[in-house]
């Protein structure tokens, strides 16, 4: 998730809970609640400064931010009609819950967010968990997501920042997890950890967590991509580590990634995309900054604790942009960073590309095409209304056999079915299908597009439905599977599924498993703080980054019934032998 306007969402909620709370007013200084004010009206300015095609760019995260600044007033009113109950809420300080175990009728989902907290603050403000990512060493398993629970948990709770994010921790390889609350934002009160989180792993006891971050001051503000650090297997983690910081009154750091060094677990690599108002690199026309969007690599070469200077893996200006980048380390440390242009504008041609680096991400050698893109249903959204464009996925084998240092990317594409639509800004529909590349020789050259999913369309009406935002990995034996939201089961395109899908001869044919035992529609409708509509941009397919164990673990976004009066969101969790 991402970014300044889950900035709004957090500070929103910030100040809701100090008009409301004694204790919290007490805690704070006038002076700070003022700051804080003033930073809010510093963000709408650079909000409202933003030409329409980067805001339709930014990640999931920042969309829900700027949707609630829209309307702050309305979210406090709101918050004011409810009572908040504190010691309802789970805290760092309380006992952990265990969130579940695999289903006695599903052996394959696991409960990993705790739902018994999402209507604990508002009966009319159930909390939503999504954009999950799962890293896996040994027998522990960490998923961090979105969850804007933890805002008030952070705000009654936390040592002084504000968080969005959460974190669940498994000892017995993903059978089951216990829901740990909010990552600390540290205790610096003008300190907001904003969601987007990715997370990986060195060995059993070391985790790293990535995630948007918003900290310095109102007068001297710093958009950043942060790293926290856990050194007792997901148990704990630190305060947020600044791996790159920059002006906070002329850029946003959106969609941070990250990775780590086989060969070398101390090195860890962060990608973000950087919107960039400056002017300092794209100049100036008639007065006013031309807007330029990088793609951007940090490293760190001592287990996260300093970080290397930004090196620019692309820039555009103006019109056109690049989003979306993955970054994936091979078996003999060669760095691979994909992502996606986007040529004149969202609704002009696009492609992913990739660049490869054998220095250690030191520098990185040509830009080599991939593939041509075509959008998934409106070209930014699916049936649904929900967002939907940044779905790549990228993985390099480890596995030391035949296709040891093969290089896999898969999305959504709408490519193999279009239909007239007249509610389409382009007047098509694309049904999205799930869609892997490979590359055998070091990212140079790749195969065809293979279809991973492997549903029959079109239907019988000429229609079709969406597989959407794929999450791939390879384990230890060289095996691919990529899991992914599915409607096949339902004609009309509109309620949701998970899939899975395993390939034992690197991608070339594909076994397709449904891990869900009902569909779920895609609406939650009962989150003041985000866009009712928001699903996330991606989750994350995770393997045992150590090689003692084969098969596949990956968290996911599903809407929960169970005793509630609405479909709400949970975090689960799918095990692939």
């Amino acid at each position: 998730m991402n970014v300044k306007k889950l900035m709004f969402v957090a500070i929103g909620l910030l100040l809701a809970g100090l008009l409301m709370n004694p204790t919290a007013r007490a805690q704070v200084s006038r002076e700070r609640s003022e700051a804080i004010r003033a930073r809010m009206e510093q963000l709408k300015e650079f909000f409202n400064n933003m030409p329409d095609e980067h805001k339709r760019a930014l990640s999931g995260g920042a969309q829900n931010l700027m949707h609630m600044a829209e309307r702050p007033d309305r979210m406090e009113e709101l918050m004011r009609e409810e009572t908040p109950r504190p010691e309802r809420l789970r805290g760092k300080s309380s006992t952990p819950r265990l969130s579940g175990v695999a289903s006695e009728h599903n052996s394959k989902l696991i409960q990993v967010s705790d739902p018994s907290n999402d209507f604990a603050f508002s009966v009319v403000a159930g909390f939503t968990q999504n954009e999950t990512s799962t890293a896996w060493c040994g027998d522990n398993v960490v998923v961090g997501f979105n969850d804007s629970g933890s805002l008030p948990e952070s705000i009654f709770f936390g040592p002084g920042g504000v968080s969005f994010n959460g974190v669940a921790r498994s000892t017995n390889r993903g059978e089951s997890f216990v829901d740990l609350g909010f990552l600390s934002p540290g205790p610096n009160f003008f300190d907001l950890l904003l969601g987007d989180p990715v997370l990986g792993c060195a060995n059993e006891s070391t985790f790293y967590y990535a995630s948007i971050f918003e900290t310095g001051t109102p007068l001297a503000p710093l958009s950043a991509i942060s790293v926290s650090i856990s050194s007792d297997g997901g148990a704990t983690f630190g305060n947020p580590v600044v791996a790159v910081s920059k002006d906070g009154f002329t850029h946003l750091l959106d969609k941070d990634w990250m990775a780590v060094d086989p060969t070398n677990p101390n090195r860890i690599f962060v990608t973000y995309t950087d919107f960039d108002f400056s002017g300092a690199v794209c100049g100036f026309s008639l007065g006013t900054p031309i807007r330029r969007v990088a793609i951007e690599l940090v490293r760190s070469t001592n287990g996260g604790a300093t970080w290397s200077a930004p090196l620019v893996i692309d820039q555009t200006c103006g019109a056109s942009f690049v989003q979306g980048s993955q970054v994936a380390v091979g078996p003999a440390s060669e760095v691979y960073v994909a992502w996606e242009r986007f040529v004149r504008g969202f609704f002009g041609p696009r492609s992913l590309v990739i660049r490869k680096s054998v220095d250690f991400g030191a520098t990185f050698g040509p830009t080599v095409k991939i593939d041509d893109v075509t959008p998934s249903g409106h070209g930014r959204e699916l049936e649904g209304g929900f967002q939907d464009f940044l779905t790549g996925s990228l993985a390099v084998d480890r596995s030391g056999g035949p296709t040891n240092g093969f290089v896999y990317i898969a999305w959504d594409d709408g490519r193999n079915l279009q239909v007239p639509d007249f509610g389409g800004i382009n007047g098509f529909y694309g049904y999205a299908d799930i869609l892997l590349r490979r590359s055998a020789d070091g990212g140079a050259t790749w195969s065809p597009a293979v279809r991973v999913n492997d549903n029959l369309e079109p239907l019988e009406n000429g229609r079709g439905t969406d597989q959407y935002q794929p999450g791939v990995a390879v384990d230890k034996t060289g095996r691919v599977a990529a899991c992914f939201y599915d409607r096949r089961n339902d004609p009309s395109n509109f309620r949701i599924d998970r899939f899975c899908a395993v390939s034992e001869d690197a991608g070339a044919t594909w076994n397709n498993k449904q891990v869900t035992e009902e569909s779920f529609p895609p609406i939650h409708a009962t989150d003041l703080f985000i866009n009712l509509l928001y699903m996330g941009d991606y989750d994350v397919l995770a393997s045992d980054f150590t090689k003692r164990t084969s098969g596949f673990i990956g968290a996911f976004q599903i809407m929960n019934s169970d005793e509630v009066f609405v479909p709400n969101p949970d975090v689960k969790a799918t095990r692939l032998p």
